[in-house]
């Protein structure tokens, strides 16, 4: 065998097969990158040398298929799916101008609720979405729901996914600290998303379409946490998000103003460590009264406390019928320490609604308990507890001779609580529409914690639950339609069985048989 001539007969068909595979990476490159970067380019010239290669070892070839009666029959061919290329092309441009959607769907799953388009329609400035999504996220849910208001809005609705690693300057000027955030903005304003839904979306547009302002007012006097404050100890993280969500945050000296103030939609009591006086008690029951909203943030009397304020105590027992005991929490489940409870979501509530699969850390926690007796007005709800390995100790001689950490205890049946110890508790007024959010932990919401697990995301929620703004729109649930397939079984199955193993493959090798038989008849 002549190796040169060898050589000469597969050459040709590599060129050519360098020029296909050159003409794929191109295409696949542009579909995935939708531009015209340097894979598409590099894919191209490939393809092209790769042809061009193939045409000068075998000009012969070539020319023979383009004149002979192959190129005929093959011009046809060509012209044929260019014309359908050409309308397939045509019918996609005008479907990209004049978009539309249909929902097959028998409950109507697809489509937004008739209170959201609403909202749509009395959109008076156009608003676009920011979705802050980096390559670390599948970003499929977030188009699948965003694409439903883009088309449903006419228009005045529109959005664009933004790589916050790539393009920090933007992230930072909507104050975007998690990946995954939504940013609506409406002119001058703007709106934070931390938990992409339909109903939050709605929400965060009526926020913008009523801009009336929100105030958060946090009190100090007693040794609360600082809000300013950027170390581990501080409140910061917490004030920059609610401030990115568009409420006034400030401070107030309870001590000083002898008074709560009147436009404060949120008043926080972050880690008091001293007691109240019976005056300021008296302001605090006379503000919740006129249904004011209050969110109590109890440490532990270990935590430096000068001693547990019982009479503040009493009053949530009696008024409002929620228990805050002295106690420690210890909850061997933990993976960090004893004395880190796990607090895992057990109602479905407003302030929980979006902590689904996510667990809340509470250091150095007290238990904290939904009374029974309470009025049919008063609405009382355990939120978060703790695992049944936990237990709240009543035993805390331990503690203030050493450590909390350090400390060594066990749990007495019939002394302590057993667990699942509860950990967060709301309640409600409906008469006055005051609200009390009751959290025996105030180390949770501190920058050292705040961005574990669900820690922020329970605040937040609880603010905006406090604030009467958790659902500015009501929505009508829609139906879900059940569907069971039951199972074949007994001679069903076996009838399957039969037909699809033995009666199927049959006809087709009888009929392969008759074709077969027919045929070496006619010869």
């Amino acid at each position: 065998m002549n190796p040169t001539k060898t050589w000469r007969t597969w050459l040709p068909w590599v060129a050519l097969g360098l020029a296909v595979v050159g003409a794929l990476v191109a295409a696949g490159a542009f579909f995935i990158l939708r531009a015209f970067d340097t894979p598409v380019r590099v894919g191209l010239a490939v393809a092209l040398v790769g042809l061009a290669a193939f045409v000068y070892l075998e000009p012969e070839r070539v020319r023979r298929w383009l004149t002979g009666r192959e190129a005929r029959y093959g011009s046809n061919a060509l012209v044929l799916s260019l014309a359908f290329i050409g309308i397939l092309a045509a019918l996609n441009y005008l479907a990209s101008l004049y978009p539309q959607r249909w929902d097959l769907t028998e409950d109507r799953r697809n489509t937004l609720a008739p209170e959201i388009q609403e909202v749509l329609r009395a959109l008076d400035e156009p608003v676009t979405a920011y979705a802050f999504y980096s390559a670390n996220i599948n970003r499929d849910y977030a188009r699948e729901v965003l694409d439903k208001f883009a088309l449903a809005s006419e228009g005045k609705f529109t959005y664009k996914f933004v790589d916050p690693i790539a393009n920090p300057a933007l992230a930072q000027q909507y104050g975007v600290t998690r990946d995954g955030t939504v940013v609506l903005v409406m002119g001058d304003r703007h709106e934070q998303v931390l938990f992409l839904s339909d109903e939050e979306i709605a929400n965060a547009l009526a926020r913008l379409m009523r801009p009336e302002e929100r105030v958060v007012v946090f009190v100090t006097g007693h040794g609360e946490g600082d809000i300013e404050t950027l170390g581990e100890t501080g409140y910061s993280l917490l004030k920059d998000e609610l401030t990115n969500r568009n409420f006034t945050v400030r401070t107030w000296s309870l001590p000083a103003e002898g008074s709560l103030p009147e436009d404060a939609d949120v008043v926080i009591f972050a880690g008091p460590t001293q007691p109240f006086t019976d005056k300021e008690r008296q302001v605090i029951q006379d503000y919740l009264a006129n249904g004011g909203s209050v969110i109590f943030l109890f440490n532990t009397s270990v935590e430096g406390a000068a001693e547990p304020d019982a009479d503040l105590q009493a009053y949530l027992a009696d008024q409002w019928f929620v228990q805050v005991d002295d106690t420690v929490v210890v909850d061997t489940s933990s993976p960090q320490q004893p004395l880190i409870a796990v607090g895992i979501p057990t109602a479905r509530h407003p302030v929980t609604q979006k902590l689904a699969g996510l667990v809340v850390l509470f250091p150095v926690a007290r238990s904290v308990r939904a009374l029974d007796g309470a009025p049919a007005t008063l609405s009382v709800e355990e939120l978060l507890h703790t695992t049944d390995r936990a237990w709240a100790e009543t035993d805390l001689a331990a503690f203030t001779t050493s450590t909390p950490e350090g400390a060594q205890v066990a749990y007495d049946e019939g002394e302590d609580l057993p667990g699942p110890v509860p950990l967060v508790v709301v309640a409600h007024d409906t008469l006055t529409d005051a609200r009390i959010v009751v959290v025996g932990d105030a180390d949770f919401a501190r920058n050292g914690f705040y961005q574990a697990y669900g820690n922020g995301l329970l605040l937040l929620d609880a603010v905006d639950w406090a604030a009467g703004q958790e659902n500015l729109i009501t929505i009508t649930p829609k139906p879900q339609t059940q569907r069971y397939l039951k199972p074949l079984a007994g001679y069903g199955l076996s009838a399957l069985a039969l037909t699809s193993i033995c009666l199927l493959p049959g006809v087709v090798l009888v009929i392969g048989g008759v074709v077969w038989f027919r045929r070496r008849m006619r010869r």
